[in-house]
């Protein structure tokens, strides 16, 4: 008599456990069974590999190492632009990012903060409003207030009227309403920078060049004056605003602000 075939052993597989992340949704009972089960979640029957589909490929093609940060957030951006932030899908954003839904799931929670990760991008280059701001605590010392006012403003309306900032700041104006979040996530930066501004008016104050009795509402007519000024000549960044007029917008804020707070005492 043959000896009997031995019954065969589904063997752990230690390099991976699939834990579920925060911000997930809640898994059917199979899917419960698969992820509370130690057992890599993707193993077929008799520990075999089944074929992996073309986004877990994408996203696990060189498994072990981390995803990309900057080219998921790049890829959200795009959808977002796309199909505002209601209209977004974590689905679609994964799909253009090239990954899997759960891997973008593990590596941002849900399209919320996916969405702040944006923003966080999107202020965080070298002209961002935390280095204008650093520009703005400058001028407290400035000789010639009027030339570096001038050199701010226009490095100011050339941050806030490029292109896929101008977009993404219409996008979050229009979600506001459903949205409030997105619009207090997307001005924080700026009462960093307003702060700055009325600290170097402050100063200026101080140092006999300007009349000021409210800097932080001075800061903010500045900003009136030049900076919305410019979105709203452009629509929000619709139209492209030409250098000469640029210029011209930021030229005529300054003086008209100068005019208003210089001190007269100095003759």
């Amino acid at each position: 008599m043959a000896a009997p075939t031995a019954m065969p052993v589904l063997r752990r597989n230690p390099r991976r456990s699939e834990t579920l992340s925060w911000g997930m949704p809640a898994p059917s009972d199979g899917e419960k069974f698969r992820m509370d089960c130690p057992v890599q979640a993707n193993m077929g029957p008799m520990g075999l590999q089944p074929h992996q589909p073309h986004a877990d490929r994408a996203a696990g093609s060189r498994r072990g190492k981390p995803i990309k940060h900057d080219v998921v957030v790049d890829a959200a951006r795009r959808v977002f632009l796309r199909h505002g932030f209601t209209g977004s899908g974590v689905d679609a954003i994964a799909a253009e990012a090239g990954v899997s839904k759960q891997t973008l799931y593990n590596h941002f929670g849900d399209k919320e903060r996916l969405f702040r990760e944006v923003i966080r991008a999107a202020q965080s280059g070298p002209g961002d409003e935390r280095e204008l701001a650093r520009m703005a605590g400058s001028l407290g010392g400035s000789d010639d207030l009027g030339r570096d006012l001038r050199a701010l403003g226009r490095h100011w309306v050339g941050m806030v009227l490029q292109e896929d900032a101008a977009a993404l700041r219409r996008l979050i104006i229009a979600e506001s309403g459903r949205h409030p979040w997105l619009l207090e996530e997307w001005t924080r930066p700026g009462a960093v920078m307003e702060q700055a501004l009325a600290e170097a008016i402050i100063r200026q104050a101080e140092r006999g060049t300007l009349d000021v009795p409210d800097a932080a509402l001075a800061a903010r007519q500045l900003i009136l004056v030049v900076i919305i000024e410019a979105l709203t000549r452009t629509q929000y960044g619709r139209r492209a605003l030409p250098d000469a007029e640029a210029a011209e917008i930021v030229d005529n804020g300054v003086e008209m602000w100068l005019r208003c707070y210089r001190d007269r005492s100095r003759g």
